[in-house]
């Protein structure tokens, strides 16, 4: 419950400003590419300088890449990013029961919409082994693999994102 907590004012705090609002990183430009998926100060730092050395984060933000937008507004595939990684612990044990509020988030948060989650939430449980192979699975290798799951189910593959 602490985490699904965590995880709403992360939301809530998103479009003021994306370099507060991320947990695992300084935001966007290249330093947050390079470093991307790496916990800690470190990574962060080095990532924040790399920013700041170049510049590029300002670059980013005024041509609307580098995982940068123009709005001020995180991308939806960061939000779920951010979500998976706050949460890969309940959404691993929800995936493998079929239910769960963390995984009724996640299907929101990936756009399946309330008539379809009863068939997300049975794909994930049906393809768990395929979805978190391993116990070190990270969450982005396990957003990769749900995606590559749902692109191939007749209803959920219009729900895919860039992962």
């Amino acid at each position: 419950m602490k985490r699904l907590l965590y995880a709403a004012v992360v939301f809530a705090l998103i479009p003021v400003s994306q370099s507060f609002a991320e947990a695992t990183g300084p935001g966007c430009g290249v330093g947050a590419i390079i470093f991307k998926g790496q916990k800690g100060v470190v990574p962060q730092v080095l990532a924040a300088t790399t920013n700041g050395t170049l510049g590029n984060q300002t670059f980013g933000i005024s041509t609307g890449t580098l995982g940068c937008t123009q709005d001020g507004v995180v991308k939806n595939d960061q939000k779920v990013d951010v979500f998976a990684s706050a949460n890969l612990d309940n959404l691993s044990q929800e995936m493998a029961q079929g239910q769960g509020e963390h995984l009724a988030s996640l299907a929101s948060l990936l756009g399946v919409p309330a008539e379809h989650q009863s068939e997300f939430f049975a794909l994930t449980q049906t393809k768990y082994t395929a979805i978190f192979p391993t116990e070190q699975t990270t969450s982005n290798e396990m957003l990769v693999s749900l995606n590559g799951e749902m692109s191939t189910h007749p209803t959920l593959s219009s729900f895919t994102s860039s992962h």
